[in-house]
């Protein structure tokens, strides 16, 4: 990535973290919609630092970096802007052992870009600098298209968001990819309503380029979309095709109408399968790899255990002991057993037991996947024993637990417990007789119908307005109790009588929330008065 070249400076750069001491002390603060951010209006050199700035021994050291590489993702992380960014050259602190993107460093307090010389732009910093809690996805480069970091350039006059990266670019006037149009494109640098010929909208986030010799106008980041992809929502790659066949098309994403007029992706191996462009690009749906003439990884899903005989198993996650198939599950129950999988316990269906020990798994929980694709997710996920020890947070449910996971295979961080893995659209709940779907693109979240919670991660009805999170929609539909010989139903206000207190904890049930009921006894239980928690195995233990 190739910046614009600044005269010789003065002085060394100088170290981001010497540079932003003392935020609260020495910076105002603006309001940038929900956002609160700093306005970084000291000299990014030693030479106009403070005395006992200089004093403070943060030498930088600029570092080679190929600006062409490819890495993984994780492979250099941006200390002032909280970004992952390939291509660029960056500082080493001696003094703090940060590294920095050498724009980051460099990026004076007001930066007049050739492209906008008539809105200055002022660097800002978010005042919450937890990843955690980065800037919304909404707050995109108007370059690249990209999700902001912690650290940007703003301009209030022309409402313009850039990157330290992207403002300091000099390639930027023009665009030759003969993939996507024959002819040249140029940047059209005011903000104004026009439709994309690729994916058909008109946000006026992202900078538009147009051609002189024709009428074709395109958004940058349309411009480099890649040709083929994979997502987490299809097992086979995707396409991108100009022209789709004629029928009723639907997005495999937002499920939207599709229309034929624009560019969409759509199965490489004949699937009646396509996905509006903008969808395919979402962070939990696609990396953004271009997979073309790149050879399809095939992965043979290796059985989780071996057949020793006669019902006999060895289970990779158990593999001192054996383990048998055992059908008396009513005797298990009454023993308090739980599956080291998912954690339920054992009173409805096949398992298999150890042979030495205390570990238990159901049938289907010992058949699941090595290796499988998840929705939320745009990796795939490798399954991993459980730590009694040890729990992590599910990234679906946010359910704490001990039991198997999925991790993600490129080193996200991100584990799933093996009851919201195994949710695939559609899905199919008992309380409820469509289909549902995860859906990004609603503009009201609609609580879920049996806890009240309103997330971010919501199995929709595109029908009407119901709708589940991830904790309730992997809730066992029938549970059983030692004190009601009947299987007790999951049930919530618009299927059930109300009921008045639980038989457990004696105290007085919410209508509003869900609960299990035995529809013959009518007796009634909290949710959580009848499952076993993860903390629970964990203190056993």
């Amino acid at each position: 990535m190739d910046s614009i070249d600044y005269p010789s400076p003065p002085s060394q750069p100088l170290c981001y973290n010497v540079r932003t001491r003392n935020l609260e002390g020495r910076f105002r603060k603006t309001e940038l919609g929900d956002e609160s951010y700093f306005i970084i209006d000291s000299s990014c050199y030693l030479y106009d630092a403070r005395e006992d700035e200089k004093s403070l021994h943060h030498h930088l050291q600029l570092l080679l970096r190929c600006n062409n590489e490819e890495s993984k993702q994780n492979d250099f992380r941006c200390d002032a802007c909280l970004q992952y960014t390939i291509g660029t050259i960056y500082y080493r602190c001696n003094g703090c052992y940060y590294r920095f993107h050498k724009e980051c460093v460099e990026s004076p307090a007001i930066f007049i870009s050739p492209y906008y010389p008539k809105y200055p732009l002022q660097l800002l910093q978010m005042v919450s600098m937890d990843i955690t809690a980065i800037v919304p996805k909404t707050k995109k480069c108007h370059s690249c298209g990209i999700r902001l970091g912690c650290l940007i350039y703003y301009s209030s006059i022309y409402d313009l968001l850039l990157d330290p990266i992207c403002a300091q670019k000099r390639e930027f006037s023009v665009i030759n990819n003969r993939k996507r149009h024959e002819h040249t494109l140029h940047y059209f640098p005011r903000k104004v309503s026009l439709n994309c010929d690729i994916c058909g909208s008109d946000d006026n986030k992202i900078c538009f380029y147009i051609c002189h010799q024709c009428s074709f106008v395109v958004h940058r980041t349309c411009v480099n979309l890649p040709n083929v992809i994979q997502i987490s929502r299809h097992n086979h790659r995707l396409f991108l095709n100009s022209s789709l066949s004629p029928g009723k098309w639907s997005c495999g994403v937002c499920r939207q109408k599709i229309d034929r007029n624009y560019w969409e992706y759509s199965c490489s191996k004949g699937c009646a399968y396509a996905v509006h462009c903008k969808c395919a690009m979402q962070d939990d749906v696609c990396d953004g790899k271009e997979l073309e003439d790149q050879p399809e990884e095939v992965y043979d899903n290796i059985k989780s255990y071996k057949e020793i005989g006669d019902g006999i198993i060895k289970h990779f996650c158990h593999p001192h002991h054996n383990m048998r198939f055992n059908e008396d599950f009513g005797k298990m129950y009454y023993e308090k057993k739980q599956c080291k999988a998912c954690l339920l316990p054992l009173y409805d269906g096949n398992s298999y037991r150890c042979m030495q020990c205390d570990f238990n798994l159901h049938e289907e929980c010992a058949n699941l996947p090595r290796r499988i694709q998840n929705m939320v997710h745009a990796h795939q996920f490798i399954l991993q024993p459980g730590k009694s020890y040890k729990g992590f947070f599910c990234e679906s449910c946010h359910r704490y637990s001990c039991g198997f996971r999925y991790k993600c295979c490129e080193g996200c961080h991100k584990s799933l417990d093996v009851r919201c893995a195994s949710l695939y659209e559609p899905v199919h709940h008992q309380s409820h007789p469509h289909p549902l779907f995860l859906l990004y693109t609603r503009t009201t979240r609609e609580p879920c119908v049996i806890c009240g919670e309103v997330s971010y991660l919501l199995l929709n009805c595109v029908k009407c307005f119901f709708a589940l999170c991830f904790r309730c929609a992997t809730l066992p539909y029938k549970v059983k109790h030692e004190g009601d010989e009947h299987l007790l139903t999951l049930s919530y206000e618009n299927v059930a009588i109300y009921p008045h207190w639980c038989e457990v904890c004696e105290e007085k049930m919410d209508p509003k929330k869900g609960y299990y009921t035995c529809s013959e006894c009518g007796t009634t239980i909290h949710i959580q008065c009848i499952l076993v928690t993860a903390k629970d195995v964990v203190n056993t233990n």
